[in-house]
This record gives C-alpha cells, structure tokens and sequence, in this order.
C-alpha cells in the first residue's frame, strides 16, 4: 500500500513537472475552487480533571468549500471569494459548533505563471453569516466517573485570516490546492464547564475562537486548455492505475560524475 501511494505521488509529480514544459504563454483569467477543510480551534486557558479523558481541542470532520478567483491584470495578483463551512469542536466532539462563512480575499503568488508549482500567499475575511450563540449542557460518563458539562459558544461574526498555500498544476488548466490558514476571530468565545461526580470543583476551558484551517481542493483555470503534453500526462496516469507503469521501473539517468568515472575506468583498463 505505501509502495502505491509513493507511486502515484511520484506520478503526480512528474505530470506537475511536465504540465508546462516550454510553454510560456498560460493565460489564466479566473478559477472555480472546489475541495474541503477541517479547522481546529486554539484554547486560552484549560482547568481540567485528570480523570476527564478525551482531547481538549482536535481537528472535527472535514466540511465543503466552494471558491471563484479572478487573476487581476497585474501578474502576480487576484481576488477570491465564495463559501465555506467551518466546524469548531472540544473534547471529541461533545461540544462543537458550525460557522457558515462567506469568504473574501486577496493572493499574492510570486512565481511566473509558466512554472508549474504555484506557491502563493493570502489575506482572507471570513464572515459568519450562520447564528452566532449555542448552549448546550450533557452528562455521561467517562471511564468509572459521571460528569456534567455545560457550555456556551459566541461564533464571531468577522474572522481575518493570513494563508498560505500551493497550486500543484497536474494539467494545463487543473491543479490540486493545498492550504493553511490561521483565522483569527473577532469577538469570539467559548466557555466549557465540567463537573465530575457532582463534586463542587469545576474545570473550565476557555477558547477565543482562534483555529488552524487546512484545506485541500481541486482548481479548474479557465480558459480551459488541454495540451498534447496534458494528454500524455492523462495516459500515463491510466497506465498506473491499471498497474501497466510505475515509475520506479524507469532507468535512472546518469549523473555527469558517474559518466566522469565511467570514462575514467574505461581509460584506466585500457593499460
């Protein structure tokens, strides 16, 4: 399985290699962005019963988001904007909360268009246009103890986000997204207060809504091209998934120092 993985990873980077060779003429007006992201939000300060298992904060399950880019006139810039989801959650999933976000921005990318690896960074408003506050109290238990939990959520209404991220170009027109964000929320606040067997110590955990966001999508350029050079990217990654072609059976190129002592020992038995 880790072989076919490695595999298919070398594939991908060899099309991303071979997506723009010699071609210095890739004219981009705009871009639909289409994928996934999972956020994992940050806590201020933690009181917490060591018998109250279960992470604190943890990455909640992935939720969509759907993305327009315009590339402006000037080469290295565009604007981006659209929607997506966030879920925030605290101790597995006992206490989470969704924010439905539309988002608007700005990306800088450094590199000339012609290179297939598009690494860019950005500046992202998020606005939640969802509710803003979720109560909720529960009980359980947890391993031989009972708890209470009671918690109170202020989603903020603005998050400003500084991202980083990178266009992986497999084809002319088609890339894989790969994104990091850290939207810090404005005026945002959860309180999570635990009780363990009705004692009348309380562990409380506070968050200002602050998160790590990852998201990973898959980006169509338009005007759509689709290159010869595309086409025999698209054959061989057939080829691979039918098990005809793996890279790893292609002989490997030489070095100018392997030659070097190639001719050396050619020279050398020749006496």
């Amino acid at each position: 399985m880790f072989r076919r993985i490695m595999t298919v990873t070398a594939a991908l980077a060899v099309c991303a290699a071979t997506a723009f060779a010699g071609d210095d003429d890739v004219s981009r007006r705009w871009a639909v962005i289409a994928g996934m992201n999972l956020s994992c939000p940050t806590t201020a300060s933690v009181e917490r019963s060591p018998r109250d298992a279960g992470n604190i904060a943890a990455f909640a399950s992935p939720q969509c988001n759907v993305m327009l880019e315009y590339y402006l006139p000037q080469q290295h810039f565009s604007v981006v904007g659209g929607y997506n989801a966030e879920t925030v959650q605290w101790f597995d999933s006992k206490v989470d909360a969704t924010m439905q976000n539309i988002v608007l921005g700005a990306r800088y990318y450094p590199l000339s268009k012609r290179f297939a690896l598009q690494p860019y960074a950005s500046l992202m408003t998020n606005i939640n246009v969802a509710g803003r506050h979720v109560r909720s109290s529960m009980s359980g238990w947890n391993a031989d103890d009972s708890y209470e939990r009671n918690s109170t959520i202020s989603l903020p209404r603005v998050s400003i986000a500084p991202t980083v991220g990178v266009d992986c170009y497999i084809f002319s027109s088609l890339a894989l997204e790969f994104q990091y964000g850290f939207p810090l929320a404005i005026d945002g606040k959860a309180h999570v207060a635990t009780t363990c067997n009705g004692r009348p110590d309380v562990y409380r955990m506070r968050s200002n809504m602050h998160r790590h966001n990852i998201q990973i999508g898959l980006k169509a350029t338009f005007p759509f091209r689709f290159t010869s050079a595309d086409g025999n990217n698209l054959f061989t990654l057939i080829e691979m998934a039918l098990g005809i072609y793996d890279p790893a059976d292609e002989p490997k190129r030489e070095t100018k120092k392997e030659r070097r002592r190639m001719k050396l020992g050619r020279v050398l038995d020749s006496y």
